[in-house]
């Protein structure tokens, strides 16, 4: 970290906002757009709150977003960093956007209802514990914790400070039936099996936990952006194959929020994302993204990677999928 950190510049080195201010960027699990009636025209309305506010300017949504790999801890390595499908980096030596953030002068904060403890999840770990404040919920052996357990870690960031927090969410990950509380069961049998019809419910309940991680932010921390993508989608009604099985894993949600402030500061940013909404963009460019919301120039930030930026340089026919071995020109569902 030392070594990746002594030349990094980033200019300037404080939030501009008029009073302490906040980002978020949130991160899901195994969430397919396919299966969300904000982005697709489902038989069910899975996610009701998102898609009103497609309706609002404050918000953009990006229907053509996909994960650069099936498989969360490679997915993230990227997403987190420097490193993607794209160049020759690599991840120890790969600046993250928490450095970047520190270096922004924002107090930073991870949250996470993740397990950490596995080799599986050292990479994603390793820079979740960069940040001042890294905490987990209690994964206790036979007891499902939900994300909503998130919600009180919240209260603990300090409104007075500048924050950058990251969550990340259980989501959507299998088993489905445990993502959410029986009594919130909407389409289905409370507590029955049935695999398309529990990851609907825990669609629609990452649905309100978004809502009510936005509620809550904007009222007490004084909420400037959101970026919410998911790590990658899953086929609910499929095993999970170690291999590419297909562009319905990949096929990813993908928002932003901005407030008037934001928006109002950063107007070249809000106004090229808005007109970037329907570009094609692959997850492992989020450390880019995050990079212009932060409005922040840096000798470790490419702009022609930021999908924020007139300088974006990818085409559909230029990403790949599942570390560069598919193309995302082939999904031929779209």
């Amino acid at each position: 970290m030392k070594e990746r950190l002594k030349d990094l510049q980033v200019t300037p080195q404080k939030p501009v906002f008029d009073k302490p201010s906040t980002i978020l960027l949130i991160i899901g699990e195994s969430e397919s757009r396919d299966y969300m009636s904000a982005f697709s025209e489902c038989e069910y309305d899975t996610t009701p709150w998102l898609k009103a506010k497609k309706e609002d300017p404050h918000f953009l949504l990006f229907p053509n977003s996909y994960s650069c790999i099936a498989h969360t801890v490679s997915c993230l390595e990227r997403a987190l960093t420097e490193f993607n499908q794209y160049n020759d980096k690599q991840f120890y030596t790969s600046c993250s956007i928490i450095d970047i953030a520190h270096k922004a002068g924002y107090t930073t904060s991870w949250y996470s209802n993740q397990g950490h403890l596995g080799c599986a999840d050292t990479p994603v770990t390793l820079v979740a514990n960069t940040s001042q404040t890294a905490k987990w919920t209690k994964q206790n052996l036979n007891q499902v914790q939900y994300d909503e357990a998130l919600l009180e870690y919240l209260e603990e960031v300090n409104p007075q400070k500048n924050n950058f927090v990251v969550i990340h969410l259980k989501g959507n990950h299998f088993n489905f039936i445990n993502r959410y509380p029986s009594q919130f069961t909407k389409w289905g049998t409370p507590g029955k099996y049935d695999l398309i019809l529990n990851y609907l419910n825990s669609i629609a309940y990452t649905d309100s936990i978004l809502e009510k991680i936005y509620n809550y932010a904007s009222a007490k921390l004084n909420l400037q952006a959101i970026l919410y993508f998911s790590d990658h989608g899953t086929l609910p009604d499929k095993r999970r194959s170690p291999n590419f099985d297909g562009f319905g894993t990949v096929r990813i949600p993908m928002f932003a929020y901005f407030s008037d402030e934001y928006i109002q500061k950063n107007k070249e940013i809000y106004r090229t994302l808005s007109d970037n909404q329907n570009k094609y963009f692959t997850n492992d460019l989020s450390y880019e993204l995050m990079c212009s919301i932060f409005n922040i120039k840096s000798n470790h930030f490419d702009e022609t990677n930021s999908l924020a930026s007139p300088k974006y340089k990818f085409t559909r026919e230029m990403l790949t999928t599942d570390l560069g071995k598919m193309y995302i020109k082939d999904d031929t569902t779209k």
